[in-house]
């Protein structure tokens, strides 16, 4: 069997063991929020419908290199037997410099991350800034020292804005804070923005880690 043949029969086995599982169960967890079965009422955050993929973000790493490919072109690198599913995805989002009512955003996430106790590793955290530059030295300095769990990224915001509208998303990032929360194949399926509390939040992911049992 040549390597393009095997490959392709590989891929083909992950989205059968794991695309489909994870994208039906997705699927449900978005009927069951706009049927109020999940949340009894309604979900606190904005539903994406359909979800975008989270190459929309346009999430770089302090070389300019994307953090995140699509599942498509991860699991052409991967053997079915030793696929991992990637963790849930909290992305706070910023194209304004970073204030102290910033800052307290992204300590009250943490927070909220570290009273999930035992689903704390099913979820992972990053701040994404929403610029063509990374972040300032004396911020990344900062944030590396005072949330050395949470991972940094850096991307254009009219790239963002314009990958999101794809998932009917109209966003102002030059006005506000955002959350997002992308699942562990890459769909960016929920956001918040400034007006929404912790305690908000915090409803929604906990709820979100029961029903799903991914990542």
């Amino acid at each position: 069997m040549d390597p393009v043949t095997r490959t392709r029969i590989k891929a083909a086995a992950l989205i059968l063991m794991v695309v489909i599982p994870i994208t039906l169960a997705t699927w449900a967890f978005q009927v069951a929020v706009e049927s109020g079965a999940l949340f009894n009422t309604t979900n606190n955050g904005h539903l994406i419908n359909p979800p975008v993929d989270i190459t929309a973000l346009d999430m770089r790493d302090e070389d300019g290199e994307f953090q995140f490919r699509s599942f498509e072109e991860r699991i052409e690198e991967v053997d079915a037997d030793d696929y991992v599913p990637e963790p849930w995805l909290m992305v706070m989002v910023s194209a304004r410099p970073c204030d102290e009512g910033c800052v307290e955003r992204v300590r009250s996430l943490r927070q909220l991350h570290i009273t999930l106790g035992g689903d704390m590793p099913r979820l992972r955290r990053y701040f994404l800034h929403a610029q063509p530059s990374e972040l300032p030295d004396a911020l990344r300095t900062r944030f590396r020292e005072d949330f050395p769990s949470m991972g940094l990224s850096f991307g254009d915001s009219q790239r963002m804005e314009s990958g999101l509208s794809g998932g009917g998303v109209s966003l102002d990032l030059q006005e506000d804070l955002y959350v997002f929360i992308v699942d562990p194949v890459g769909n960016v399926m929920m956001y918040y923005d400034s007006s929404h509390g912790l305690r908000e939040i915090q409803e929604d992911v906990e709820r979100l880690l029961e029903f799903s049992s991914l990542g």
